[in-house]
């Protein structure tokens, strides 16, 4: 055992070095925000079924809270092209699993994915025509969008003549509660992955000016048209498991307070970054919690006024203003 020792120590000590050090040397390379997310999801991953019901519930709404604002963060946060009409693919991707479970009786896990199909379909279909307008235009645009689906939808007899698509799905909290996590999970991992490197710089640059963008080569229509189609893919799966989540889907999910919500989220979390719209869905849901049994038309009111003194005060919202004033602060806050 005595000559035996040192060869031990020597194979640990190596072991500690290439092994465990390689695998912290990438995580280390992520970032700061990037190993805080993670820890984040992880957490949320494992604790969350442990946790009394209403918690557990509660998770559910701030996961797909949170990943809404992921999704319009991908468009309306990297580009800076402002999209009132956000909802129509949240609504799309609820009707997709409501029609899906109610006539085709398919799984709501289906149903999540065709929601996300359907969602990026209709986003390509919109942003072919909308992303060659610009600034208000393009706002106005995509604020047309959602009244247009209400009427579509409220008459149509196949999905439900206004009345919209009750579900009977029974208690599937825990199957709600993971395919929202993966959802989020995704979305984090995308939006730390496009504002990196070349991609990250192009999309920037497309963000400050447009035209010089183009005129240095980056490809402007075919990337505002991209990030266009993944967001509204995964507004439309969260809108899916929304449905899942409220046990049915109603012409009021095209309801503009909620692309009015998404924007708020990212106003107040920093539009474009990868921490900004976690930090906004935190923000936002507390108050809604509390407004929508107390006073639930006081929302929309407390929405605006917040949205207001963010634009006013904090214009580039919590991690812009703390990029902004604490440098040493940047590298946390991405």
């Amino acid at each position: 055992m005595t000559i035996l020792r040192p060869t031990f120590l020597r194979l640990r000590a190596m072991s500690l070095r290439i092994l465990p050090g390689h695998a912290w040397g990438k995580v280390r390379a992520l970032g700061p925000t990037a190993q805080g997310l993670g820890l984040v999801l992880a957490v949320l991953a494992v604790v969350g079924p442990v946790l009394p019901v209403a918690i557990f519930v509660l998770l559910i709404l701030f996961m797909i809270y949170a990943t809404w604002a992921y999704s319009i963060n991908l468009i309306t946060g990297m580009t800076g092209y402002v999209s009132f009409g956000h909802v129509v693919f949240v609504g799309t991707g609820g009707y997709a699993l409501g029609y899906g479970v109610k006539v085709w009786n398919i799984a709501p896990f289906a149903g999540v994915a065709l929601g996300g199909v359907l969602g990026a379909v209709l986003a390509l279909v919109i942003g072919v025509v909308t992303l060659r307008l610009r600034g208000a235009y393009f706002a106005i645009a995509t604020l047309v969008t959602p009244l247009a689906a209400f009427y579509i939808v409220s008459g149509t007899p196949a999905l439900g003549d206004g009345s919209g698509l009750p579900m009977n799905l029974g208690f599937q909290i825990g199957s709600q509660y993971y395919t929202i996590w993966a959802l989020l999970a995704a979305e984090v991992a995308l939006t730390w992955w496009v504002t990196r490197g070349r991609l990250g710089l192009g999309i920037r640059a497309l963000r400050e000016d447009e035209d010089a963008a183009r005129a240095v080569g980056i490809s402007v229509s075919r990337v505002k048209l991209i990030l266009y189609i993944l967001s509204g893919g995964f507004a439309g799966a969260a809108g899916a498991v929304f449905a899942w989540y409220v046990s049915g889907v109603f012409p009021d999910s095209f309801n503009l307070l909620f692309s009015l919500t998404m924007l708020a989220m990212i106003i107040i979390g920093g539009m474009g970054t990868v921490l900004g719209p976690m930090l906004g869905a935190v923000i936002v849901l507390i108050p809604h919690q509390i407004l929508i049994r107390i006073l639930p038309q006081g929302e929309p009111i407390a929405i605006g006024v917040s949205v207001i003194l963010i634009a006013l005060f904090l214009p580039g919202g919590i991690v812009g203003t703390i990029r902004q004033y604490v440098p040493d602060a940047r590298r946390y806050f991405e």
